[in-house]
Parts: C-alpha cells; sequence; structure tokens
C-alpha cells in the first residue's frame, strides 16, 4: 500500500514551534473576531476522542483549531467510543465552540465497540450509538465537492462507514488526514491503535486517500521527523485569546461543573488565568488542520511536508515500512 506520511519540512524544529505557536494564537484571534465565515471553505468531518472531563486537553486545543482556521467548513463531529462518551461528553466543548462562532455543527455519537475485523460494518452494535457512521455517509452524500476527514481517535467510525458503502467513500473523500500509529518502530502500539486495532488495519488497507500523521516516530514521546508530537507552553498559545475563549480552556482544564454556556460570559478569573497561562501542552493534531484546505496538488510547505510512504500493515496491527 503506497499512502503519504508526514515529514518535517525544511524549517528548523526551533523556528517549527516558533511559527506554529505564532499561527495558532492569529487562529485563535479569528476564532472569536467572527470574521471567519462559518459557510465558508472546504468541508470537513471531525472524529474525535474529546471527552469532559478530558483525558487528554489537547482534544480541546485541536477542536478550537478546527473551528478557528480560515478555509474549513466544519460539517459534522463525530464522538469517538460512544459508551465512554455517555459518562464524560465531549458534546459539552462542542457546544462551548458553536456559542462562540455562532455556529451550528452537529455532533453526533460514534460507535461503542471496536469493530470485529477489517472489514465489520458495526451493524450489529446498539442504534444509540450508529449516528457517527450515518452522520459521516449523510455528509458525504449531500457533498457537491470533495469532503476531507480527520480523525483523532480509533478511526472506527470511519472505517465502518467506508465499509458499508466503498464507492461512496472512493468517490466523495478528498483527503483521510489521520493521526495514529508509529512512523518507524516495527513492535510499538500507539495509544489510537490500541483502541481498536482492526479499525486500524482496515483503515491501512482501504487504499483511500490517507494522509498519514504518525504520533510517534522511534517510540513512546519520540519525535524523529515523521510524527506530529510537539510541545508548546499555553502562553505562547493563548496569550491574545480573547477573554471567552480563556474561559473555555479554563473550564476544560479545571473539569468544571458549571454550566458550559454561561460559563464563557464570566469574567476571567486572574488567579486561573495566571496557572493556565503558565501551563505546557503536549500537542499532535492542532498545528496540521491546515493542511484539510491545501489546493489539490499541494503536499507540503516551510513547516511539513509529506511524502509517499510504501507500506504493509500486518493482521496484529504493526506497520512495514
Amino acid at each position: 500500500m503506497v499512502m503519504l506520511r508526514l515529514r518535517r519540512g525544511s524549517a528548523t524544529p526551533l523556528m517549527n514551534l516558533t511559527h506554529l505557536a505564532a499561527l495558532l494564537s492569529v487562529a485563535w484571534i479569528a476564532l472569536t473576531a467572527a470574521w471567519v465565515p462559518a459557510t465558508a471553505g472546504v468541508p470537513v468531518i471531525y472524529c474525535t476522542d474529546l471527552f469532559h472531563p478530558h483525558d487528554d486537553p489537547d482534544d480541546h486545543f485541536d477542536l478550537a483549531a478546527l473551528y478557528a482556521l480560515p478555509g474549513l467548513d466544519l460539517k459534522a463531529i463525530v464522538l469517538d467510543q460512544g459508551a465512554k462518551q455517555q459518562q464524560k461528553s465531549g458534546s459539552v466543548p462542542v457546544s462551548q465552540l458553536n456559542r462562540l462562532t455562532g455556529r451550528q455543527v452537529p455532533v453526533a455519537l460514534g460507535l461503542a465497540r471496536p469493530l470485529a475485523g477489517p472489514a465489520d460494518q458495526a451493524l450489529g452494535q446498539p442504534a444509540e450509538f450508529q449516528a457517527g457512521v450515518q452522520i459521516i455517509l449523510k455528509t458525504l452524500r449531500g457533498s457537491s465537492s470533495p469532503v476531507m476527514i480527520a480523525t483523532v481517535g480509533s478511526v472506527r467510525d470511519v472505517v465502518a462507514a467506508f465499509n458499508r458503502e466503498p464507492a461512496l467513500f472512493r468517490a466523495r473523500v478528498g483527503r483521510l488526514l489521520v493521526f495514529i500509529g508509529e512512523a518507524s518502530h516495527p513492535t510499538f502500539k500507539e495509544y489510537n491503535v490500541e483502541l481498536d486495532p482492526h479499525a486500524y488495519v482496515g483503515l491501512m488497507r482501504s487504499g483511500l486517500p490517507v494522509w498519514w500523521v504518525p504520533c510517534f516516530d522511534g517510540g513512546l514521546w519520540q519525535n524523529r521527523g515523521h510524527a506530529s508530537f510537539w510541545k508548546a507552553s499555553h502562553r505562547d498559545l493563548l496569550q491574545d485569546a480573547s477573554p471567552a475563549l480563556l474561559q473555555y480552556f479554563i473550564y476544560a482544564l479545571e473539569h468544571k461543573k458549571d454550566d458550559p454556556l454561561s460559563f464563557l460570559s464570566e469574567p476571567v478569573d486572574a488567579g486561573r488565568k495566571d496557572r493556565l497561562l503558565t501551563g505546557e501542552r503536549n500537542l499532535w493534531c492542532t498545528a496540521l488542520f491546515s493542511v484539510l484546505a491545501w489546493p489539490a496538488s499541494q503536499t507540503g510547505d516551510d513547516l511539513f511536508c509529506f511524502s509517499p510512504v510504501e507500506l504493509s500493515v500486518r493482521d496484529d496491527a504493526t506497520i512495514h515500512c
């Protein structure tokens, strides 16, 4: 199988971090300045293991970036791991960003259980967990232009939807930007892979236009140039954010249980703001979502490039490149 895999661009690693922080800071300003039309840009479906209270608040940064970046029209959000979502619903931060931006991006609960095999359509899973697959297929059917799909979790809903209607996927999916796996370590299984190994195998054997972004390269917490893992300070990312957006991040990081919408309009507590800005964040996906808006012929810039890679995936979900 041949697909595109991430590699570092021509800028130095230090320049990468500086530029990424600056770009995201501008994006946060755009988020609440409301100069990005809600219906403009490339149609995007987003599948995410976003929870509240969070498992990892990097997902809240990812979501805010998708709402903020110009050129993207967020059509649907699928919440990964539906059974777990019933206890820790990612719909909470989605509702907050819909309020901040004046949008009504629909959100759907994903499948509850891992796939039984790479070709599983998951038709036997409970009805209350079918909405994620259904909204993926509905969005593809209803689009007159290629739809981009970004996944930052188990990929099970995307693979189940593909297994149900492969011809629709081949006709309507423009890019499938997937944040999953390990670039070079032959036996290391990254977290997202472990969530649903069969879905990972099905994805990597699908023949779809996969733009593969490994989470690590060289083992846990390693990035030798083909992975997305990086770190940034909250101050670099959020120093220019609006009060309402600061409240969004404070609500997430402090596991707040107040009314999520009214909390956005409350004054920012100075102590909470200081604690927020002194933090540091592990990030994987946030800085790469702009790839979804690249022209069809573009595969790189100074920060990130994608190169063809030939690989095979074994039944145990290990990759050989």
